[in-house]
């Protein structure tokens, strides 16, 4: 046991040595030059404060839809060119049971996101749902929505962004059939 001990030491040893003789002298250099942080135009961690905080606000509709489990049409706006639309869609696709609209479609639900801006340490996006609904026999229109304005304050002390709030929403219904 003795001898295993002294050999893990010479190992180290040697290790440290080889270790030390290849370093340079002098302060460590980076591999890439320092480059200026840019102010953010999209942030994952705050597009996902919004899509939990859109979940919530839509639950009602989910608990509605949660009897029939086949996809339901949906069209789904999403800024376009946004560096988190494909992640957002997807997540979106699998929550709501998305499919896509049909002539048929009796009830159609939309949901529409504005571009995500960041302004100093808070990220704002505008939501709107619709829902329409076909009136039987005269090819009319009703439904119902709502639209806010969502916040995500980043906490400033551990730089990390916090739970989505709303600015306000107003909240809205078309003439009945």
């Amino acid at each position: 046991m003795r001898v295993i001990h002294s050999v893990t030491k010479i190992l180290i040893s040697i290790s440290i040595a080889v270790t030390l003789a290849t370093a340079t002298p002098g302060p460590a250099q980076a591999q890439e030059p320092r480059k200026e942080l840019v102010a953010l135009t999209s942030d994952s961690s705050a597009w996902q404060s919004v899509l939990m905080y859109t979940v919530e606000a839509l639950s009602g509709v989910l608990v509605r839809s949660a009897t029939d489990p086949s996809p339901q049409p949906w069209r789904l706006d999403f800024p376009s060119g946004d560096p988190q639309e494909a992640l957002i869609r997807a997540q979106l696709r699998s929550i709501l049971r998305i499919r896509q609209v049909m002539p048929a479609d009796t009830l159609v639900r939309s949901l529409e996101f504005g571009k995500l801006v960041i302004t100093g340490d808070t990220a704002r996006v505008d939501v709107r749902f619709t829902e329409t609904r076909t009136c039987p026999g005269t090819g009319r229109t009703t439904g119902s929505g709502w639209s806010t304005t969502v916040l995500v304050p980043r906490e400033p002390t551990q730089k990390i962004w916090g739970a989505a709030r709303s600015a306000g929403t107003k909240v809205g219904d078309r003439l009945p059939c």
